[in-house]
C-alpha cells in the first residue's frame, strides 16, 4: 500500500498527460464516470475498463504489471462486496443461504461497473499532479479550510510512511521479527514509537512552515495552461463512443 501511494504520486508528475488541461481531465473523468453509473450496462462497463487499461498502459506509459497491482487493491473490496450481493438468505421454516442466477448475474454486473469506475478514476489519478487537483478544487469553490486540510493530511501520510519504513528497517536489523512472539512485541513498540515520532515530526514541520512566513493560510502555485483543441476533440469522441456502445448493446 505504501509503495502504491508513492508510485501514484510520482507517476502523476511524470505522466505524458500531466501537461493536459486539468479541468478538461476532470470534466472528462466526471462525464465518463456518470455515464458508467447511469447506463448500468455490462457492455459499457467492459468497454470503459478495457479502453482505460489500454490508455493507461500504452498512452500513459504505465507498465501493465504495475497497473494490475493497482487494480488488486480495490479488487479485494469489490470481490467480497459482490459475494455478499450474490448470496441470498432465505428463511422458510429452514434457514439457508443460496445463490440464484439473478443474484449471480447482478453481482457480476456490479463488479464490472465498479472496475470500470475504478479504471477511469485511476486514469485521472495517474495523470493529474496534486497541484492540479488543488487548482480544480479552487475553481470549484471548495472551502479553503477543506483544501488545506486535505493537502496537509495527504502530505503527512508520506511523512508517516517514511518514519514507518525507518522503524521497520531498524527492527529487522535487530531481528525484531524472528518469531511470532517477538514480532507482536516489535509491532506494538513500532506503533508506539510511530505515534511519538509523528508528533515530533509534525512540530518540526510546523516550525518550518512558520519560518517560511506561514500565517494560517497556504498559498498554492497556480499552473497556467491552455485548452488544447485536439485533446477536447479526443475526449468528446471517446464520450460519444461510450454512448454508441450503450445503444448498440441495447439494440442487440
Amino acid at each position: 500500500m505504501n509503495n502504491t501511494m508513492i508510485f501514484i504520486d510520482e507517476f502523476a508528475y511524470r505522466s505524458p498527460f500531466a501537461n493536459c488541461h486539468a479541468m478538461l481531465k476532470f470534466i472528462f473523468t466526471a462525464v465518463v464516470l456518470i455515464l458508467c453509473l447511469l447506463f448500468r450496462d455490462i457492455a459499457v462497463s467492459i468497454y470503459i475498463f478495457v479502453t482505460m487499461f489500454l490508455c493507461n498502459v500504452f498512452k500513459n506509459h504505465v507498465k501493465w504489471n504495475d497497473y494490475v497491482k493497482l487494480l488488486t487493491i480495490p479488487f479485494l473490496f469489490i470481490f467480497f462486496a459482490c459475494i455478499a450481493i450474490a448470496l441470498e438468505i432465505n428463511y422458510n421454516n429452514i434457514f439457508f443461504i443460496s445463490v440464484t442466477k439473478q443474484s449471480f448475474l447482478k453481482s457480476i454486473f456490479v463488479m464490472m461497473r465498479a472496475f470500470a469506475s475504478v479504471s477511469i478514476l485511476y486514469f485521472f489519478a495517474l495523470s493529474t499532479p496534486l497541484c492540479d487537483m488543488i487548482w480544480i478544487l479552487q475553481k470549484l469553490h471548495i472551502p479553503k479550510i477543506v483544501i488545506e486540510l486535505m493537502y496537509m493530511i495527504y502530505r503527512y501520510i508520506f511523512i508517516l510512511i517514511d518514519v514507518q519504513y525507518q522503524l521497520k528497517n531498524a527492527s529487522l536489523s535487530r531481528l525484531g521479527y524472528i518469531d511470532f512472539k517477538t514480532s507482536c512485541r516489535t509491532f506494538v513498540n513500532c506503533i508506539a514509537n510511530l505515534l511519538i515520532l509523528s508528533i515530533r515530526k509534525a512540530e518540526k514541520y510546523y516550525q518550518a512552515m512558520v519560518s517560511r512566513c506561514y500565517d494560517g493560510e497556504l498559498a498554492f502555485l497556480k499552473k497556467e495552461s491552455i485548452w488544447n483543441i485536439y485533446d477536447v476533440i479526443k475526449a468528446v469522441c471517446y464520450i460519444f463512443t461510450v454512448i454508441a456502445v450503450k445503444y448498440i448493446s441495447y439494440s442487440i
